[in-house]
């Protein structure tokens, strides 16, 4: 085969290959976005092995006309075999400044989006990703997470600003047990 003929394939594979994860990339996004219907529900559990680890998921909840009006801060509360709490804060990037907020904007929306009923799977992949964070040793399983949720009501435009001291709202996102280390890290 000669050289330019050789050149012609691999652009030719290249650009196939490109269109070819293109087209499922754009139908994933297309499945998971979609309301509740039957060619939802057929694909979502193939979509979500896809959009979930890698963090492509989308809740509409946060866009207009109506986003989420308070402010939401996420925990995990872990416990352990021999009755060690952990506690692990999610990332936060209101206190941060726009250089070290920008690569660390996917955070508030991984927070919201673990409020949808139907991302019980997400909330398994942040229970596992909290025990991998805390690296806890073998030997202190099996282990409890609980998912939790701190809520603070902004208050309305124009009106007076909150107390600071006022305590927000706790609410349990989940609970989840890990019998040993090689299901957190299969």
């Amino acid at each position: 085969m000669s050289e330019s003929r050789s050149r012609a394939l691999r652009w030719w594979m290249r650009r196939l290959f490109i269109s070819g994860f293109l087209v499922i990339h754009l139908s994933a996004t297309l499945i998971w976005v979609l309301p509740v219907c039957p060619i939802r529900n057929r694909c979502i559990g193939v979509v979500s092995a896809y959009i979930l680890p890698l963090g492509f998921w989308q809740y509409w909840g946060m866009f207009a006309p109506d986003p989420m009006r308070d402010s939401l801060t996420l925990e995990a509360d872990v416990v352990d075999s021999l009755g060690i709490r952990s506690n692990f804060a999610f990332g936060k990037t209101g206190e941060d400044s726009v250089l070290r907020a920008v690569p660390r904007y996917r955070h508030p929306k991984f927070a919201s989006n673990l409020l949808v009923p139907e991302n019980q799977e997400l909330r398994k992949i942040a229970a596992r990703h909290v025990l991998r964070k805390l690296s806890l040793p073998a030997e202190v399983y099996p282990v409890s997470v609980h998912l939790v949720y701190h809520i603070r009501v902004t208050p309305p435009p124009g009106g007076p600003p909150a107390d600071p001291m006022t305590p927000g709202q706790t609410y349990v996102l989940g609970a989840f047990q890990f019998a040993s280390l090689s299901e957190v890290r299969p």
